[in-house]
C-alpha cells in the first residue's frame, strides 16, 4: 500500500489501541536501551502518540531536548517543569535556544507506523526525514506493536530506525 493509505490505517488503528499501560510498557524498555546517553532528544506526545515523558522522572541526570517546529525540526533542552507554549500541529514546545543537533546522542521518535525494512512513517511532512539525514547517533522508534512491520511503500529518504520499542 501507498504511504497516504498506511497513514489512514495507522491513526485509525492508533486511536483503537491506546492505553495508559502501554506508555507504562514503553518507558520500562526504554530504561535500558538509554541508560548509557548522556543527551536524549525526545517528543512531546500528540493525539494518540505512546507517551514517553516520564522518562524524565527516572533518569533526572540526563538531558533531555524536545523539538520546535517552524520551517524545520529543531531540538531545545527541556527541563521538567519548563514552561511549553503551542507549536505548530498541536505540539507543545519548550522556548531556548536550539542545541546542534550533533550534541544529542540519541532521538526517541514517535512513529505512526514502521515498514518492513526499518523505515519510519510519520505525519507526511518529512521534518523527521530532513533533520535525521545523515544523523549519525541512535534513532529509536516508538511504535504500537500492531503498526511495526507495515506493508507500505516507503522512500529512501525515509528515517531509517536503529532500534524499535513496541508498546
Amino acid at each position: 500500500m501507498n504511504k497516504l493509505e498506511a497513514r489512514k490505517i495507522a491513526l485509525k488503528r492508533r486511536i483503537e489501541l491506546y492505553n495508559d499501560n502501554l506508555n507504562n510498557l514503553v518507558v520500562k524498555k526504554l530504561i535500558p536501551v538509554i541508560k548509557d546517553y548522556k543527551n536524549i532528544g525526545i517528543y512531546y506526545p500528540i493525539g494518540k502518540e505512546i507517551n514517553i515523558l516520564s522518562i524524565m522522572d527516572i533518569y533526572p541526570d540526563k538531558n533531555f531536548y524536545l523539538p520546535i517546529t517552524n520551517e524545520e525540526i529543531s531540538f531545545v533542552k527541556y527541563n521538567k517543569g519548563d514552561a511549553l507554549y503551542d507549536g505548530l500541529f498541536n505540539t507543545k514546545e519548550p522556548k531556548g535556544t536550539i542545541v546542534d543537533r550533533s550534541n544529542i546522542d540519541c532521538f526517541i521518535i514517535p512513529c505512526l507506523a514502521i515498514s518492513k525494512s526499518k523505515k519510519r512513517l510519520g505525519y507526511g511532512k518529512g521534518y523527521y526525514d530532513r533533520y535525521l539525514s545523515n544523523y549519525n547517533g541512535i534513532k529509536i522508534g516508538v511504535i504500537y506493536k500492531e503498526l511495526n512491520n507495515l506493508d507500505f511503500i516507503d522512500d529512501d529518504f525515509d528515517v531509517v530506525l536503529n532500534i524499535i520499542i513496541e508498546g
